[in-house]
């Protein structure tokens, strides 16, 4: 509690002050993020798709993003925790075989943070690598929700301006429910997992385009072919620019299965409306201070 008092002063502080660590990193992440879309191949008829889910560039036209978002497979093409969570487990299964500690995994997770502009969700993702790897090296264990907070108000205390970010807190809301899943539905159905999340973020992505509950079944059978497959191969192309042709053809074979699923969908045009980040807030601590009760009277019963 101590601790999360303190973070809390120091948030309060910074936004008083001014004061953002951001500012320290920005021109550096704008350079990182410039230099990572430039080496991509501009001749390839996927490259919308190439700088968002290797760079973390937006899409420019609703033409390229309208077909992912009907699908509710957009989110994968916006480089958050996911992205860095795989690079992390590619590296950890190379350190098998050759000598590579946590320090590099770290420095490399970093570096691809940089090319992705130091976006929220992404430093999110950062601080969370960080905080859990220095509690493990000191045998310290905080509760699940309570280390989540911790990580979220360390994030805003990097730049206090993101408070006002919509995709840090879908970012942490996901994160919630992938945290509630492991704890409370560990055995159940990747189905019920995935309603979660559709659940969780409706209030805010009803805003963006009115999903339909198909969106639930298009993440567990097509989400796997974007983050084990078309991510790492991204990855590939950046390196080894003529394996273009490749990306392109399993775009083009990936959007062709969209389209032939005929998925009936409305985008939304009206705007954000301003009391959207604050109910987020409100629901998100209201996650936070639901889910700490639930674990203090779980401890109370196990000691009695």
């Amino acid at each position: 509690m101590i601790l999360f008092s303190l973070l809390i002063i120091s948030l309060l502080t910074a936004s008083i002050f001014r004061f953002s660590a951001f500012e320290l990193f920005s021109d550096v992440a704008k350079k990182s993020h410039n230099f990572c879309i430039i080496n991509l191949p501009e001749k390839s008829f996927a490259i919308a798709e190439l700088k968002a889910l290797v760079c973390a560039e937006s899409f420019s036209n609703l033409s390229d993003s309208q077909l992912y978002i009907s699908s509710g497979l957009i989110h994968l093409f916006v480089v958050s925790g996911a992205h860095l969570i795989l690079i992390e487990s590619a590296l950890m299964q190379l350190s098998k075989y050759f000598k590579i500690n946590s320090v590099f995994i770290f420095s490399v997770l970093c570096l691809y943070g940089l090319a992705c502009g130091l976006n929220a969700p992404v430093v999110r993702c950062l601080i969370a690598f960080a905080l859990s790897s220095y509690l493990q090296s000191k045998n310290i264990f905080w509760p699940a929700h309570f280390k989540l907070l911790i990580i979220g108000a360390l994030t805003l205390c990097f730049n206090y301006q993101w408070v006002s970010s919509l995709g840090l807190q879908m970012s942490w809301i996901a994160a919630f429910i992938v945290m509630l899943t492991g704890h409370f539905f560990k055995n159940t159905s990747l189905l019920l997992k995935q309603g979660l999340f559709y659940l969780a973020l409706l209030p805010s992505v009803v805003f963006f385009q009115v999903p339909s509950p198909t969106v639930i079944l298009f993440n567990i059978l097509l989400a796997p072919i974007l983050e084990f497959i078309l991510f790492p191969l991204g990855i590939l192309v950046w390196f080894f620019n003529f394996l273009h042709p490749v990306f392109d053809f399993l775009i083009y074979i990936f959007k062709l299965l969209i389209e032939k699923l005929e998925i009936d969908f409305q985008i939304q045009n009206q705007t954000l409306p301003s009391t959207l980040v604050f109910y987020n807030w409100l629901f998100i601590f209201g996650l936070h201070a639901l889910f700490h009760i639930i674990y203090i009277n779980q401890k109370r019963s196990e000691s009695t």
